[in-house]
């Protein structure tokens, strides 16, 4: 298999999270109701609209505070943005697996589901997962498409510059493997680590 691009998943890949800590964090750091946090957060939709670009840090903030009729001075959209992304936490052979890859002369890059809050948060971690300075970053914020919609791989695809077969593509979720398998790309569901790893040997990018 000629493999000329590997593709990333960023959550349950590169980072393991947890949305629960989310609500648990706005309600603990600025005295809600868990569930009330929840609500405006992630039933609502609000979070879904954020990952897609659709608004904008500012404008997430003011209508969370909104919901949960607080003032800006009880929460700050800066303190909000840093309690949402609160969640991530690396997983550690990840860096060696990336490294290998990069070692190899295989170019690769990240394909997340993500809004620009938790990107900026993980990057001012002290354990940088931005730090294995991805050569190529496609995120749903900035393209406003998300995954599995089409709009998200095509823009992956321009990026990487390689045929869809010289692609290959892990991801946790089934459904977003199955969107890139339809468009030609090799793709593996799995979550990061051992399984990730095997699956890069599987088709020949480490050893």
């Amino acid at each position: 298999m000629n493999i000329e691009f590997v593709y990333f998943d960023l959550g349950n890949v590169i980072v393991s999270f947890d949305p629960k800590i989310a609500v648990n964090n706005v309600a603990t750091r600025f005295g809600v109701d868990a569930a009330m946090a929840e609500q405006a957060i992630y039933i609502s939709g609000l979070q879904d609209r954020f990952e897609h670009g659709h608004v904008t840090g500012e404008e997430y903030a003011r209508i969370v505070r909104d919901s949960l009729a607080v003032s800006d001075a009880q929460m700050p959209t800066a303190a909000l943005l840093d309690a949402i992304s609160d969640m991530f936490t690396p997983i550690e052979s990840m860096r060696n697996t990336v490294t290998q890859v990069d070692e190899s002369g295989t170019r690769y890059g990240l394909l997340s589901n993500t809004c620009h809050a938790h990107w900026d948060w993980i990057a001012r971690q002290t354990w940088q997962v931005s730090s294995l300075a991805w050569p190529v970053r496609v995120l749903s914020c900035e393209v406003s498409s998300m995954k599995p919609d089409g709009g998200i791989y095509q823009a992956a695809e321009k990026l990487a510059g390689v045929s869809p077969a010289s692609i290959l593509f892990l991801d946790d979720k089934q459904e977003n493997v199955a969107a890139a398998i339809d468009r030609g790309w090799n793709a593996v569901q799995c979550f990061g680590g051992e399984q990730a790893e095997a699956a890069l040997r599987q088709y020949g990018v480490i050893s």
